[in-house]
């Protein structure tokens, strides 16, 4: 095993000490004062992976710790990106110099703070290290914490004094990196600890727009919450939707639009939410505009409408069929199935309901009626008794009044006779 073990170590060795050797040439233009030795390397291997006992014994042995490898980084770089600490420890009592670059223009506090590797930072910070030195980019160690959701690290930043309101060469401050990456913990800390969340980069775009455009749906709520406007605008006057809707970010459009953000609202140059939804493609943000009272007719700066806009960049079907509804924002949809599901009646009252459109049908069976009793038969009974009514009221109102007798006898008496009862 110990033999494996050695081989894989020369193997790795030689190929590292290859193409760190060819990369020196092509920087260094084949000079031999920077080429990294064998033994150099072997060294910047021990401190990649963490070999303490190999690392200390090349380094007693007196090879330098400032042979460069890959990317053109230290050893020291190398052992802060793993997280050795121990390596880290013995190279900085070995080293004068330990803000050493790398091709990128990174320190070894930015590789520990773009790594999260809080032991390894606090001993750089212990040895004098500079934690706002910035990188080709202009980024300090803060930017690269932001950027990959260490919050210990800022807070650690913090407690240092570090200011967490530096902006890198584009203008963005290690908010605008927990927005665009969406480190959440880390932006909760930052806000928590009075980080301004109104600084905008060389655009005038703040960290609200940061998360619309890149989907970072809980980022945007917070920021809102803490007060940054839905309407915030940047020096072109866009707004979070704007850049929603040109990004395709149709989860974040939605909540905006559902949150008070105007769908008409025009930038500089004039174009709504519809404009830059239209000119992207974004049929679904297209729908979500039209869904919110969006107006397809507004005109840009150019006169031209959201549908001229599809047109000039080649998507008129597609918006068509959004605004005919065959394309349909998800979001808004969901949303109307759960308002769907919310008003929809319970077992109990679709009885009540159905009761009321029905007639009551007993389960006992119904009684025979009589065939006199029938609608019909009924009816001509009632004919014929209205009939002998009347016939009977003509003949009584032919005789006299006072002729009783003719009443019981049916016939018609002279009272001057004389009437004789027979026995």
């Amino acid at each position: 095993m110990a033999d494996l073990g050695q081989q894989r170590f020369d193997s790795t060795s030689k190929s590292l000490r290859k193409s760190t050797q060819t990369q020196n040439a092509n920087t260094d233009n084949q000079s031999s004062v920077n080429k990294t030795t064998k033994d150099e390397v072997d060294l910047i291997f021990s401190a990649t992976y963490g070999h303490f006992e190999t690392l200390l014994k090349l380094l007693i042995q007196g090879i330098s710790p400032y042979g460069k490898g890959a990317k053109g980084r230290l050893p020291l770089h190398d052992a802060c990106v793993g997280g050795h600490d121990e390596c880290v420890k013995i190279l900085l009592d070995h080293m004068t110099d330990i803000e050493g670059t790398d091709c990128d223009g990174m320190t070894a506090a930015h590789l520990a703070g773009l790594h999260g590797e809080i032991k390894c930072l606090k001993l750089l910070v212990a040895k004098g290290a500079n934690l706002v030195a910035r990188d080709n980019k202009g980024r300090q160690a803060a930017h690269l914490a932001a950027m990959r959701n260490h919050h210990k690290v800022l807070r650690f930043l913090l407690d240092k004094s570090v200011d967490l309101d530096s902006q890198c060469q584009s203008g963005r401050t290690p908010l605008h990196y927990t927005a665009q990456y969406g480190s959440f913990e880390a932006l909760v800390g930052m806000v928590e600890r009075d980080c301004d969340m109104t600084i905008g980069d060389n655009g005038g775009y703040l960290p609200a727009h940061y998360a619309a455009h890149y989907n970072k749906l809980d980022c945007l709520k917070f920021l809102i919450q803490q007060g940054t406007s839905v309407e915030a605008t940047s020096s072109e006057g866009k707004t979070p939707a704007h850049t929603a809707a040109l990004y395709g970010s149709v989860k974040i459009l939605h909540w905006l639009l559902e949150n008070g953000s105007d769908p008409n609202t025009q930038d500089a140059f004039g174009n709504t939410v519809g404009h830059y939804a239209t000119e992207a493609g974004k049929a679904e943000c297209f729908n979500c505009y039209l869904q919110h009272g969006g107006v397809a007719d507004i005109q840009n700066l150019k006169g031209e409408t959201t549908l001229d806009n599809a047109r000039r960049f080649g998507h008129p079907f597609l918006m068509e069929k959004a605004l005919k509804n065959e394309i349909t924002c998800p979001e808004c949809s969901h949303q109307k199935i759960e308002y769907d599901k919310a008003k929809r009646p319970i077992i109990a009252q679709k009885n009540i309901t159905n009761n009321k459109r029905t007639p009551y049908i007993s389960p006992l069976p119904l009684k025979q009626k009589p065939s006199s009793h029938l609608p019909k038969n009924m009816l001509i009974r009632e004919t014929k008794q209205q009939q002998q009514k009347q016939a009977n009221a003509a003949v009584t109102n032919k005789l006299p009044t006072r002729d009783l007798a003719a009443r019981f006898f049916g016939q018609h008496l002279d009272p001057n006779d004389v009437f004789e009862l027979n026995i």
